[in-house]
C-alpha cells in the first residue's frame, strides 16, 4: 500500500466569517506552512465548495481508504470544534467533527466505503467550525491505495 496527500486546489464555492477568502483562503490551509492561517473572525463561519486535487499516482489503482486531517488552533476564546463534509458532488460521504484543545492536527476515521479514483478526484469538502473561533493552518486528506502489483 501507498499514500499521497491532495490538497485544497482553486476557489471554494463560498467562504464567510474567515480573515481572508477565495484562493487566498485555499493557499493558507494548502501551503504546508502551519505559520499561515486562515483565522475565523464571525462567529457565523463556513467555506463550502473546497476542490481536491488531483493525482494521477492512484489513477488505476485500488482506493483503500482517504482520511481528512486538518493542523489548526483555538483564536484564543476556547476550544473550537470544526464540522467538516467529505463529498463526492452532492452525495456526503463522511462527516467529521474535530475539535482542537490546543494547536495540533486532528484527523478523521478512514473512509473506506466505494472508493474509485474517479470518486477521490471529485472530491470537494464543506468546513463548518462552530462559533469558538479557529486558525485553520492546513487542510488535506490522504489517500490510501494499492496498485494492480500490490504497491503504490
Amino acid at each position: 500500500m501507498a499514500t499521497v496527500i491532495i490538497r485544497p486546489t482553486g476557489t471554494p464555492s463560498s467562504t464567510t466569517g474567515f480573515d481572508v477568502s477565495g484562493s487566498t483562503f485555499i493557499s493558507r490551509i494548502s501551503d504546508n506552512d502551519t505559520s499561515t492561517a486562515a483565522a475565523q473572525n464571525n462567529i457565523t463561519c463556513s467555506a463550502t465548495g473546497i476542490q481536491m486535487e488531483d493525482k494521477s499516482a492512484y489513477d488505476s489503482a485500488t482506493i483503500n481508504s482517504i482520511t481528512l486531517s486538518i493542523t489548526g488552533s483555538s483564536t484564543g476564546k476556547g476550544s473550537p470544534t470544526v464540522t467538516c463534509d467529505i463529498k463526492n458532488g452532492n452525495t456526503t460521504l463522511q462527516t467529521s467533527e474535530l475539535t482542537f484543545s490546543s494547536a495540533t492536527t486532528l484527523s478523521g476515521s478512514a473512509y473506506t466505503s466505494n472508493l474509485t479514483p474517479t470518486i477521490v478526484n471529485n472530491l470537494t469538502l464543506d468546513i463548518d467550525p462552530d462559533g469558538t473561533g479557529v486558525n485553520l493552518k492546513e487542510v488535506y486528506i490522504t489517500v490510501d491505495y494499492t496498485t494492480s502489483g500490490g504497491e503504490g
